[in-house]
């Protein structure tokens, strides 16, 4: 059961496999073009650097993140001050110096909407099945009806369970609905031997996109 306590743990542990230390370059080359001052959404962002990429282009950046540690951790890592205030259950983070705030809860209790654009990495692919659909329509609530959104997801064969969780094609167009495309996809299993030494043939990671 992948539960809150569950993430909470992995951060508290160490097991946090899915980060990236550098700025994601499916995100420097797929990002779409947006006016600046553009605000932009990243669900469940961990400490990724790639929202402080997002800040520097000029976009007004809300990351929304479970867990403290990781809070703490992106903030200290990248040397930033900041002013925190309490909002309801969540704790909202606000980087002087940069137009970036990270919002500290749950994310499904985070309710602001209107969004210019959403980034996802990781945050649909670590959603069991059972709260895929409430993720992706708390999320499309969270965008404005002209949002973009790009959105990496994974697709792999094995016995290994999740997360991060292999969601195919058609659940994808299923959930996001028709608006979305693919625009780019790889099979990581034929360039990195890691994937194979895990039993994978195919493990593919998929760039798609929603733009009105």
């Amino acid at each position: 059961m992948i539960t809150n306590e569950f993430w909470l743990d992995r951060w508290k542990t160490g097991r946090i496999g899915f980060h990236q230390e550098g700025v994601n370059p499916k995100l420097i080359e797929f990002w779409p073009i947006l006016p600046k001052g553009s605000s932009v959404l990243v669900p469940l962002c961990g400490k990724s650097n790639d929202m402080i990429w997002l800040a520097e282009q000029g976009y007004q950046v809300t990351g929304v993140e479970l867990s403290s540690l990781a809070v703490i951790q992106f903030l200290g890592d990248n040397d930033l001050s900041y002013d925190t205030h309490q909002q309801g259950e969540l704790k909202i983070h606000t980087v002087n110096g940069l137009p970036l705030r990270i919002v500290e809860g749950d994310y499904f209790l985070f309710t602001e909407s209107e969004f210019d654009a959403c980034y996802d990495r990781a945050a649909m692919i670590a959603m069991p099945d059972s709260r895929r659909a409430e993720y992706v329509t708390h999320t499309l609530g969270r965008m404005s009806s002209t949002a973009s959104l790009l959105l990496i997801s994974l697709q792999y064969d094995g016995d290994i369970q999740g997360p991060p969780f292999s969601v195919d094609e058609e659940s994808i167009t299923v959930l996001w609905g028709n608006k979305i495309q693919r625009i780019a996809s790889e099979n990581l299993a034929q360039t990195n031997p890691l994937y194979k030494e895990q039993g994978h043939n195919i493990f593919e990671e998929s760039v798609w996109r929603i733009q009105a």
